[in-house]
């Protein structure tokens, strides 16, 4: 497939960067700087602030666009995965950019590119800084893809970086011991510059990083976390993150009360804990894949929906710890409906099947996600037609989330949400 070209929309873009390098991940920073150099796009010319962590990046990012847009700065914002359409991960002031607008942006990478190879994201985290720096942003926010210390948003210098949390996830990668996978994220710090730390239990080696290497190091306090739109401890902690950030930086962005007020009583994340009703069946979305995750919507659940009788549609990629998700919802879960997702990472229903818990009951397999919404649908209509409280959890991935959301598109919109 040739080059494409301005004219070219933004799918040809897309699909020609899916074969563009050979391999889908290749850590390191050497390459993609290169480009971001002749780009003139490295160094930054605006604040960068770079959030990362196991889970949180994304909630994390949210509120802190929402609380410097209100503010009145243009805020430019990256994250990944997507779960609608590409669009969602580079968008200014929390709106998505156009077609054009990110078409335009990948031609100029492009146009910088050779002799070098870039991955998929790679390519899309310099092309989200050329929209910004086009746009002529005042700051940009940066999601961390993948670890932290290899990862393409590492190249720019972050006046402030965010370490949300630290769970076992991508091990093949990033090492598996909470303290190889701590050292890989706190490479995101910078000398001198702060390091918002939002794990409770921070490993040794992280701590010790940070210290050697002179960053700045801050935590919250864990006992008087926020009061926050979104469900769950975890993202108070989250806003407690959020926050230290926004007072670490107050002299560069002035922002008051009560814009932080509105942003913690009005932000919410799509795929996080979210609560619609579809059909008259009440219906939670997350996109957790590991155990860590999986803990928080447990005891999320529990306390808001307690009583509850919670179908679990699960749909996971397979190189996830599929055992140790399951084993925290299991406490849960009145039955779970394994569904297949597409592509070649996806977990079979089989392989789901067999790392449930022993004691896992009313088990059924399906070949997609929305022929296991579909019967938890039914099902839990029953129970509350019997005057039962039941609710469905659909979890596991984006890509779980996104088929569900496909689905739903060509049936009926929900017809509510929280």
């Amino acid at each position: 497939m040739n080059v494409p070209s301005l004219d070219d929309s933004l799918s040809c873009w897309l699909e020609w960067l899916e074969d563009l390098h050979p391999s889908e991940i290749e850590m390191g920073l050497a390459r993609v700087g290169r480009v971001a150099e002749r780009a003139q796009i490295k160094p930054a010319r605006m604040p960068v602030i770079l959030v990362g962590g196991t889970n949180g990046k994304g909630s994390t990012v949210a509120l802190l666009t929402a609380i410097y847009t209100r503010a009145g700065f243009k805020v430019g914002t990256y994250t990944s995965p997507h779960i609608n359409e590409f669009n969602e991960r580079i968008c200014i002031n929390g709106n998505m950019l156009d077609d054009a607008t990110i078409v335009k942006a990948l031609h100029t990478v492009e146009h910088f590119r050779e002799p070098e190879l870039l991955t998929y994201f790679e390519y899309t985290t310099l092309a989200a800084m050329c929209a910004f720096d086009q746009a002529q942003c005042d700051l940009a926010i940066l999601e961390v893809g993948l670890g932290g210390r290899l990862d393409a948003t590492n190249i720019w210098n972050a006046d402030c970086s965010i370490i949300t949390s630290i769970a076992l996830d991508h091990q093949e990668y990033l090492g598996d011991t909470r303290d190889a996978i701590g050292l890989e994220k706190v490479a995101i710090g910078r000398r001198g510059k702060p390091l918002v730390l939002g794990e409770l239990d921070p490993p040794q080696a992280l701590l010790d990083a940070a210290n050697e290497a002179e960053m700045v190091l801050l935590q919250p306090n864990f006992k008087q976390l926020p009061t926050v739109a979104m469900a769950g401890d975890h993202q108070a902690r989250n806003a407690a993150c959020a926050l230290l950030c926004v007072e670490t930086l107050s002299h560069q962005f002035k922002v008051s009360a009560e814009t932080i007020e509105w942003a913690l009583a009005n932000v919410t994340v799509p795929g996080r804990l979210e609560h619609t009703v579809y059909d008259n069946v009440p219906v939670l979305l997350d996109v957790g894949h590991n155990p860590a995750a999986a803990m928080a919507i447990k005891q999320t659940i529990a306390a808001r929906y307690p009583n509850h009788a919670v179908h679990v549609v699960l749909g996971i990629m397979q190189d996830k710890d599929i055992a140790g998700v399951a084993e925290q919802l299991q406490s849960l879960a009145e039955a779970w409906y394994c569904a297949a997702l597409d592509g070649a990472r996806a977990a079979t229903t089989a392989q789901i099947v067999s790392q449930l818990p022993a004691d896992a009951e009313n088990v059924s397999e399906h070949c997609n996600v929305a022929e296991a919404f579909q019967t938890a649908h039914s099902k839990v209509l029953q129970q509350l037609e019997s005057n039962g409280q039941a609710i469905i959890l659909v979890v596991g991935s984006f890509f779980t989330v996104s088929a569900i959301r496909a689905y739903w598109h060509t049936q009926k919109p929900p017809t509510g949400q929280e």
